[in-house]
């Protein structure tokens, strides 16, 4: 089965999307209103911004898996174990963070906003349930760190082999997902996390400018019939 470059074209288009998303993911919360306490954090969802975030959150890892679906199928023919495990990998990340996001928009923020004008006992339910809601969703967290990971490293190692120059660059870029996220992995087990400021700067270094690297990458290699490319064209 061969694939039409529109194809390619298309979720090129979805990685550069998902780098402006990565970085609305990471600075809008920048510009939350001030929030202290539980009730603090039930008013956040009358705030411009955290909506903004929410919806931005919900559709990132869609246009996202858009894009590594495209990466795995482009290397399929000469790296197809990469293909089928990193396609794997990146569906199990986004179908969790799909999911986490959905109960926060579709539940979680709904007992927020019922939450003021509730009795006592209504609130106490909703306190209740935002604790299942918190668990929940360090769940569904650590699981999605599992699946990036898989299919980063997959991908990564596929893209690294297949060929040289910028598709050797693009593996690169996401094996250093993988490094970051690592971190964040034991971390959550409470076993090592990275230093400061590192932490706060590999995130926002790495991710934003390799989903780009990955769109150009898919434009360029968006003829299958043509070798994989060992630098950036655009004709």
């Amino acid at each position: 089965m061969k694939l039409e470059p529109s194809f390619y074209r298309c979720v090129a288009v979805c990685s550069i999307l998902s780098a402006v998303t990565t970085l609305g993911l990471i600075y809008l919360p920048e510009f939350f209103q001030p929030a202290e306490g539980f009730e603090g954090r039930m008013r956040r969802v009358e705030d411009p911004a955290y909506v903004l975030r929410s919806w931005v959150y919900l559709i990132h890892p869609f246009i996202t898996f858009a894009a590594a679906l495209g990466v795995a199928l482009r290397i399929r023919a000469v790296r197809p174990v990469a293909t089928i495990v990193g396609i794997a990998g990146f569906a199990l990340w986004a179908c969790n963070e799909a999911v986490q996001q959905t109960m926060t928009l579709f539940a979680f923020d709904k007992w927020r906003a019922a939450y003021f004008a509730a009795d006592e006992a209504t609130r106490a339910i909703i306190q209740t349930n935002t604790a299942m809601y918190d668990g929940l969703w360090d769940a569904l967290y650590f699981l999605l760190l599992i699946g990036f990971s898989i299919g980063n490293l997959a991908l990564g190692l596929g893209l690294i082999r297949a060929a040289r120059g910028v598709t050797r660059l693009v593996g690169c870029f996401l094996l250093g997902a993988v490094a970051i996220t690592l971190p964040i992995i034991t971390g959550e087990l409470q076993w090592w996390t990275m230093p400061e400021p590192l932490a706060s700067w590999s995130y926002p270094a790495i991710q934003p400018l390799g989903r780009t690297l990955i769109g150009l990458w898919l434009w360029t290699a968006a003829r299958e019939e043509e070798p994989l490319p060992t630098r950036f064209r655009f004709s």
